[in-house]
Parts: structure tokens; sequence; C-alpha cells
């Protein structure tokens, strides 16, 4: 053995990740010292065995099919790049693998060979992230469903006092009446920021350009004109989210800005890939930039300060960056780079 072989192997010895090279038959020919860290299998004893030693009994099957599809075809039925199964450990539990699959030839035979990478942590973790994100769902559902229960009776009560009242109590009616309106706002900024700090599941290609119209349907204003610059960009999204971020950003901005002239721009970046949201009002101060995300920020005394910070939320589940600077009508611009 030479030099350079001792030290190859050790190299491969000391992979956290497992090595296993099998045959066109499935026998195993090589397995590297971190197959016994991951799979409790001595590695010479491995050798010559079948690969299904180490699978779970109901993917053997589909193996031994998959490898003469491919030998007989050239059709692959996986993908070798990077993908996630389950091996038998020696003490018969199941570890969830990532896998990348590499083909070789050796003596003019084919050699296969599978690098994989324990993600048991991975796999805990997110397990245990879905279940805090269900938990703080439903949570927030509860509170949401008990705050508005006496919301609704106080407006009830209210709408009653207010066809009893004389006209010099119709001032507290009315003033009731917006703080009502604002705790119910609360309440439902509380329940969408819950839901869209949640975990992405699929993703599809979303009209960026038709859900700003949808957004515009629901947060614009008839004082405000409303431009998209973006159609037929397509960005991979989960559509509900990307709409309540756009419906945020829409809203944010009539809010801050009055005045019949407001102009809000949806369009894609030029030179990268992403969106952008902007308006052509009174901007935002490069003092006040890096603190308007955060939770509860606002200079609307009827505004919940959670709009930016749903924003925020969504953009960070995607998996997007998120800016703030100035626009060229002088208002705010906010960039979003997608990456995809």
């Amino acid at each position: 053995m030479t030099m350079e072989d001792t030290f190859f192997r050790e190299l491969a010895a000391r992979s956290r990740d497992a090595i296993i090279s099998i045959d066109a038959n499935s026998e195993i020919l090589f397995a590297s010292d971190g197959v016994e860290r991951v799979l409790g299998y001595d590695p010479d004893e491995l050798e010559g065995e079948s690969l299904t030693t180490v699978m779970p009994e109901r993917f053997q099957e589909a193996h031994m099919i998959a490898i003469d599809r491919y030998l007989s075809e050239g059709e692959r039925t996986l993908d070798w790049d990077d993908i996630e199964l389950p091996a038998e450990h020696a003490d018969g539990h199941e570890v969830p693998l990532s896998i990348v699959f590499e083909e070789h030839e050796y003596d003019g035979e084919p050699v296969f060979s599978g690098i994989m990478r324990d993600i048991s942590d991975r796999i805990e973790r997110e397990e245990q992230l879905e279940r805090q994100n269900e938990q703080l769902e439903q949570f927030a559902s509860v509170v949401s469903h008990d705050l508005r229960d006496p919301i609704n009776t106080a407006k009830a009560t209210l709408s009653l006092l207010e066809t009893e009242s004389d006209a010099g109590a119709q001032e507290y009616v009315e003033d009731l009446d917006d703080v009502l309106d604002r705790m119910n706002e609360l309440v439902e900024d509380v329940l969408l920021l819950t839901r869209t700090g949640r975990a992405l599941g699929e993703t599809e290609p979303v009209d960026l350009g038709a859900v700003a119209r949808r957004a515009w349907s629901i947060s614009g204003s008839d004082a405000a004109t409303l431009v998209v610059e973006a159609d037929g960009l397509t960005v991979e999204a989960d559509e509900g989210r990307l709409r309540a971020l756009l419906e945020n950003l829409l809203r944010n901005s009539i809010e801050h800005n009055d005045g019949a002239d407001l102009r809000v721009t949806v369009g894609s970046l030029s030179g990268r890939t992403g969106f952008y949201v902007a308006d052509n009002g009174c901007g935002i101060p490069d003092e006040r930039r890096e603190t308007v995300f955060e939770a509860g920020h606002t200079t609307n005394r009827e505004g919940t300060g959670l709009g930016l910070d749903i924003v925020r939320t969504v953009a960070e589940a995607h998996g997007w960056t998120v800016d703030l600077t100035e626009s060229d009508g002088g208002g705010a611009r906010f960039e979003f780079e997608t990456g995809a």
C-alpha cells in the first residue's frame, strides 16, 4: 500500500460519514470505519454480505428492482445527489440518513458507493420545532377566540349604548368603538404572526403581479394607486404567506402616507433575483430603518406595530433577505432577494 493509499484510507476512517460500496449484485465490497459509528456493524463482517443487510425489509425488494432496471435500461428511480432514506442499525432500530450515490468502474465492472450521513439530530429538531409550532398556533387560536368573544360582546353593548345616549356622549362612544376595533386588529395580527412564523411546507411558482393585485383588493385604498411592474415574474413561495407580506406592506404605505398622489409599485429587482415594493411617500429616516421590523414598532397611534414584523417573518421563513432603502420617489423601498 502506497503512502497516498494510507492517507486517503485514514481520511475515510476519520470521516463522520459512512461509506458502503457494492457490486452489480448488491454485494458489499467495502465498508468504511464510519459504518460502525453510524450503523453499529463491524465493517469487516459486512464485506461479502448483501446490502439488504443494512436495509429495512420494506425497501429491499424495491432496491433490487431499481438496481436491475438501472443496469438494464440506465434509468434512475432515485435522485442520486441527495436522498433521505432510513437504514437498519445493528441493534434493529432505524437510522435516518442523507445519502449521496456514486458510480465507479473497477476491473471493468460497475461499482456503486453510498456516502451516508446520520441526520437523526436534524430530524429530531425539525419534529420538535413542528410540535412547538403546532402548540403555538393552538395557543394563539385559543387566545384569539377568548379575546374575540368579549370584544364582540362589548361591540354589541356599545351599539345599544349609541342608540340610547345623548349627543354629548357620542364622542366617548366613538372613542370606545375605535379602541375595540384596534383590539380586534391586534388579535388578528398576533394570530397571523404566529402562522407566518411556522416552517414552510411545499412552495410553488407564484405569479407576483396577480398576488399583488389580490393583496391590493384587501389592503389598498381608493386614494392611492397600485402600479405592477412585475407581470410575468414568478416567485417560489407559499402563496398565502406571500399575500400576507404584500398586504402588510401595502397597508403600511397607506397608513403612513397621506394624499391622493400616493403610488405604490411592485416590481422585479434589476440584476438580482427577487422583487421590491416601493412608494413615493415620505420615506423612513435612516436612523429608524434598523428598528422598523421590530415587533411593536410603530409611529401610527392606531397601528399594532406588527405589520413589518410579519413581513420580516414571512421573508425569513422563505429564506429571503429583506432590505429597506429609499425609493426613486423619495419614499420607502423594500427589496426581497429570493435567491431562486
